[in-house]
């Protein structure tokens, strides 16, 4: 279902393309959307994965755990695959993801109630409703691009 809106968002920006005019400012909505919900699932994925790591350590209850690992899996795929999209080559999207690990390990050492309430639930409707975040990235880039 997933792959199938994925699909949708990379095609109907293009499809609603009624004259040459809008064309230039679908395409770079269409970019924009790309690139903003691509740095979302970079951020989730290193959110997710942490904070895993984080409740490893405190021995707190393995389905919460297996929960996270889950979610960053899922962040992790759709990373990957809207940075194939957009042309990433796989060794930087790596490097990119670890980079953004290690800086999440760092704010979470700092403060880690701060980096759940900045990224825990953005991250949590980004998994189960990726549609809402696009509309967010859709709007933002209607607003940018007029």
């Amino acid at each position: 279902m997933k792959k199938i809106f994925l699909i949708i968002l990379l095609i109907y920006p293009f499809d609603l393309l009624a004259n040459e005019k809008n064309k230039g400012n679908e395409t770079k909505v269409a970019k924009f959307i790309m690139e903003n919900i691509q740095k979302d699932y970079v951020n989730c994925y290193s959110f997710y994965k942490v904070a895993a790591e984080s409740f490893k350590k405190a021995k707190k209850d393995i389905a919460l755990i297996e929960s996270l690992e889950k979610s960053a899996d899922v962040a992790l795929k759709f990373n990957y695959e809207l940075g194939e999209i957009m042309g990433f080559n796989s060794e930087v999207m790596a490097q990119m993801t670890k980079d953004k690990v290690n800086k999440f390990v760092l704010l979470a050492n700092k403060d880690f109630s701060s980096l759940a309430k900045k990224y825990g639930l953005l991250c949590k409707n980004l998994v189960e409703n990726p549609e809402e975040r696009t509309n967010y990235w859709q709007n933002k880039g209607n607003e940018k691009f007029k």
